[in-house]
């Protein structure tokens, strides 16, 4: 065989690996311009929806949440916002499907994790939304997440472990009052009422202590027995048939004996 010959088809070949190369090329650029423009108009709904949700048309936006997740295929992120729409819209059914459809995409996803623990705690499921936000909130590590899971741990009677998640939470925010207040409370349910006594006082000396926070302490102290400081408290837009009304409930939590049941009803009197 020639040089010449020899060096034609050397040169036939690397000419057929350059147009296969730009071939390939030309397909991939096809297949992303296709892509381009559902993706951009995910994109374009997630972004009017997340403003419209914004302004408080939530059912506006719910619609393009909806839309958004039909195009995304297998997008747990996308779930997940269509699930807050959804359990923000009161869907709890529709909710709890765009929550496990993102979990079946990606089961270490923490969002959807928070979300569907968030959905069974309002739907009077304790136990199971400790389970679940447990791992979101350890992910998370977000203040929101250690009281949904502090408050499920409280509603399931699990007081200590509730004062944990608290605890957590007010290390990563120590001056939020709310927190605080849930942390006096499972320790209250945990019988260390005089800790419960002392961290309410710090949480009703601040100027910017709601109607919640004085109830939350009156009953503490009906709890720790000290019924005359319980009495005394000025509670904000409350009278004082209100104030002996809570207080004669408040009395009798010492004779509910489930910590469960216990928990419930002390959650029950401080939203009265």
């Amino acid at each position: 065989m020639s040089m010449r010959v020899r060096h034609f088809r050397k040169c036939t070949c690397l000419c057929l690996l350059f147009v296969a190369a730009a071939t390939s090329a030309c397909v991939s650029t096809a297949e992303q311009q296709a892509a381009q423009k559902p993706v951009n108009e995910q994109s374009r709904f997630l972004r009017v929806a997340r403003d419209l949700d914004a302004k408080g048309e939530s059912g506006t936006a719910l619609a393009l949440y909806e839309r958004a997740a039909q195009m995304s295929g297998a997008d747990a992120t996308i779930q997940v916002k269509l699930g807050n729409a959804r359990l923000k819209a009161g869907d709890t059914d529709g909710a709890e499907k765009a929550f496990r459809s993102a979990l079946q995409i990606n089961p270490q996803d923490t969002t959807a994790l928070l979300g569907l623990g968030t959905l069974q705690l309002q739907r009077g499921d304790p136990a199971a939304a400790a389970r679940t936000l447990a791992p979101a909130a350890e992910a998370l590590n977000a203040v929101s997440a250690y009281n949904k899971l502090g408050t499920a741990l409280v509603l399931s009677g699990n007081a200590a472990a509730a004062e944990r998640a608290f605890t957590k939470a007010l290390t990563l925010q120590p001056g939020n009052l709310d927190t605080k207040t849930n942390l006096a409370l499972a320790q209250a349910l945990s019988n260390k009422l005089p800790d419960a006594s002392a961290g309410m006082n710090s949480v009703v000396a601040s100027p910017l202590a709601e109607k919640r926070h004085f109830v939350n302490y009156m009953i503490i102290l009906s709890m720790s027995g000290d019924l005359a400081r319980a009495r005394a408290i000025a509670v904000p837009d409350m009278t004082e048939s209100q104030k002996s009304q809570i207080l004669a409930k408040a009395s009798k939590l010492h004779s509910i004996q489930d910590p469960t049941k216990r928990a419930q009803a002390i959650g029950l009197l401080a939203s009265a």
